[in-house]
């Protein structure tokens, strides 16, 4: 699988096409997604370099994947701007505050759902 850069993200297996087709398969091999964690208030703290794909299969959510792969790559596509830490954004049902920003990398987000 290559990104919207071109870059080598990964390889299909059998199962991602079979959950693909059938919902999840809970196996031996899965775990919490990295990167995630719930929070008291009901948010959830993300961090910026997790998939979409990853994000909506573990959240149930419907965020569009096609112009970015990673969750920073959507914030930085749909808000036409590298935003600094503290900024917040709505779309796609979801609100998005930048916790973190290392450079030009989005490193932290806390997201709400609406």
């Amino acid at each position: 699988v290559v990104d919207e850069y071109g870059d080598f993200r990964g390889i299909v297996t059998l199962e991602d096409i079979l959950e693909e087709i059938v919902g999840d398969i809970d196996d031996e091999h899965d775990i919490g997604l990295a990167g995630l964690s719930a929070q008291a208030d009901g948010s959830w703290l993300v961090d910026g370099n997790v998939t979409i794909r990853d994000l909506n299969r573990t959240l149930g959510w419907h965020l569009p994947d096609e112009d970015a792969s990673t969750l920073a790559g959507l914030v930085l596509f749909e808000s036409r701007t590298i935003p600094s830490p503290g900024q917040e954004f709505r779309f796609h049902d979801i609100r998005f505050r930048i916790v973190k920003r290392e450079g030009n990398r989005l490193t932290s987000l806390r997201l709400w759902a609406s």
